[in-house]
């Protein structure tokens, strides 16, 4: 791995908290300030791209697109302040996902691609990315730095799973390539997460990161994701085990969906004669992980995807497995609500909502 590549994740971690005091100075009072985290993040690559190795050419639109994401976040957040912001928000998150989809599957047509059941899997997860990293915001005790949080923690599995995979010639290249981008990257988002977390010295968040950012991030880690999937089509198992390093944010998106469905059910007056059915409704409304547990889960299930994936455990074993981590998933906070439904009515989601 070139010394640049480190060097430049120095670089962006300097460009990126530096940079967050000029911009929150700057916007201060705009509803824009939410965009400042992203807008820093951005700021951060930029200025450690010059630096480090030439990008390849087939990646530099991914990061075109990235920005693009933030820049359009920046210029919608004086839309998503108003009383309508929500659905605007929720409009924009669509649109944006799909824009990121596009980019994502154009850079698919040229690159180096070896098509399987695992990669179109993994392909699959991958547009839900940007859009289930949105969701993560909207938890009921989420902060600004669970989004950036849960990507860094997913970018270093994947650094460490391509260096697990890559064991020389065309798949090294390939590595080094997702490791010249993945380096600065996640340097600028530990540079922020020092103003996007509470600190002994200060009690609540400095900075967001903002809609456009939010999909920005949750692209990287589908770009990321695709990357690596194309180097490890000859890996038994390799590509659909690249779905456990990624699937926390999907697994969110999912469950706030059934968040919605419950809620809608629970408001049913059939119901009034089921107190039991309601109170399980109920439960499925509140469930729900602290930040903490979601990073920690991830980090988790990614460590275990990349420890089957060197056991060469099939692709068919590793999907029903990662079906029933799903299942898991949904269920242990239900119980948990339902053997404890004191408070069940408080608390509720509050879909939309603004942090920082």
């Amino acid at each position: 791995m070139p010394t640049s590549a480190f060097a430049s994740l120095l670089i962006a971690f300097v460009a990126a908290a530096g940079a967050v005091p000029l911009l929150r100075d700057l916007l201060r009072g705009k509803p824009a300030v939410r965009s400042a985290g992203a807008v820093a993040m951005a700021m951060g690559v930029a200025v450690a791209a010059f630096y480090s190795d030439p990008w390849p050419a087939s990646d530099r639109g991914l990061i075109f697109g990235a920005a693009s994401l933030v820049l359009a976040g920046l210029w919608l957040e004086p839309l998503v302040a108003k009383p309508f912001g929500a659905t605007v928000r929720r409009v924009f998150e669509i649109v944006g996902t799909a824009v990121a989809a596009v980019f994502l599957f154009a850079w698919l047509d040229h690159g180096r691609v070896t098509w399987s059941v695992g990669f179109m899997m993994l392909a699959a997860v991958s547009v839900l990315l940007p859009i289930a990293a949105s969701t993560l915001d909207r938890l009921p005790k989420a902060t600004p730095a669970l989004p950036a949080a849960m990507v860094v923690v997913q970018l270093l599995l994947l650094m460490f799973f391509g260096a697990a995979n890559a064991d020389g010639g065309s798949r090294y290249s390939l590595y080094e390539e997702f490791a010249i981008v993945a380096l600065p990257v996640i340097g600028a988002l530990v540079g922020c997460l020092i103003y996007l977390s509470s600190m002994p010295w200060r009690a609540h968040p400095g900075i967001a990161v903002g809609a456009g950012g939010l999909l920005a991030l949750g692209f990287m880690v589908s770009w990321g994701s695709l990357r690596l999937g194309s180097i490890t089509a000859e890996v038994r198992g390799g590509t659909t085990a690249l779905l456990w390093l990624v699937a926390v944010p999907v697994f969110e998106f999912v469950r706030e969906w059934l968040a919605r469905g419950a809620a809608r059910v629970a408001a049913l007056r059939w119901l009034d004669g089921s107190p039991a059915l309601r109170r399980l409704l109920q439960s499925v409304r509140t469930a729900h992980y602290s930040p903490v547990a979601l990073v920690g889960i991830q980090a988790v299930l990614g460590l275990a995807g990349i420890g089957l994936c060197k056991l060469e455990v099939s692709g068919y074993l590793l999907t029903l497995a990662l079906c029933g981590v799903a299942v898991a998933y949904m269920v242990v906070p239900v119980l948990i609500s339902w053997r404890h439904p004191v408070g069940l009515m408080q608390g509720l989601p509050q879909h939309g909502s603004d942090h920082a």
